[in-house]
């Protein structure tokens, strides 16, 4: 790595942690590798698994983000990116709380569930038939949680106690269509006052490099609960942990050699 005095631009940074968020997909799959858990009674119901699910999750939506990054598509990455924090504050209350949050998370399940059959009968008439009438019994043997507490990540970030959720917040600007986010698109008008619709912006080295550092975090994060979680010795994860705070000061004191205000945050 440069020293922090060096100057670097913004696609060198931008390189740089592209890079680091590829070698982190190893690191996750060696906390699989050395996990020697076993299906007991629980099967699925078992925080372990869950925790597990979880990482996958995580491993994927990494792999689709820098994808997404590579094909230029930074706003739809940073909605990608956006997962990984939720993975995080769901393994988070996972290690914080156990099988209590997981009892959560069934509720929540369930209540959307009868949430979505109450859409069907709303919008089809009844739904008359067989299915309907199974559709019907399902949601009399399952009345218990027609008033179950519903979870949103705000609500698990604050139960995980994570400090993160104004990374989330900001991940969360583009994924819907405000001004700000469509601004993107919009050129100046030509000589004849047409307006320029560009389906294809440039994207900015500086929107890779804050999106990928903040996906990162979301990431290692999931990397250190998982390995919490299952009792786990996980020294590569705190190795490719201090990788990242070195690469994140590095970078901050390279933006702000470029004249670039900088807000420490992590």
């Amino acid at each position: 790595m440069r020293q922090p005095n060096s100057k670097v631009n913004d696609a060198e940074l931008a390189a740089k942690w592209l890079d680091f968020a590829k070698r982190l997909l190893p690191i996750g799959m060696h906390i699989f590798g050395g996990s020697s858990i076993k299906v007991t009674e629980k099967g699925a119901a078992d925080i372990r698994i869950v925790g597990l699910l979880l990482l996958a999750r995580t491993l994927s939506n990494l792999k689709a983000a820098i994808a997404l990054t590579e094909g230029s598509q930074i706003v739809e990455a940073k909605v990608i990116a956006r997962c990984c924090f939720e993975n995080w504050y769901w393994i988070g209350a996972l290690v914080k709380e156990g099988d209590k949050f997981r009892t959560s998370m069934v509720q929540h399940e369930m209540k959307h569930k009868r949430m979505r059959a109450q859409t069907i009968f709303s919008t089809t008439s009844g739904f008359k038939g067989v299915g309907g009438d199974e559709l019907r019994q399902w949601m009399r043997d399952n009345k218990q949680y027609e008033d179950s507490p519903t979870l949103d990540p705000k609500t698990v970030c604050d139960r995980a106690e994570n400090e993160s959720y104004m990374f989330y917040q900001h991940l969360s600007w583009d994924a819907h269509p405000s001004l700000e986010a469509l601004n993107r698109y919009y050129d100046p008008p030509n000589a004849d006052g047409a307006p320029g619709i560009d389906v294809s912006p440039v994207v900015q080295d500086a929107d890779v490099v804050e999106m990928l550092d903040l996906m990162c975090l979301a990431v290692i994060g999931v990397f250190l609960c998982v390995a919490e979680l299952l009792a786990q010795d996980n020294a590569p994860t705190a190795i490719i942990a201090a990788e990242y705070k070195a690469l994140t000061e590095w970078t901050g004191q390279s933006l702000r050699q470029a004249g670039i205000t900088v807000t420490e945050s992590r």
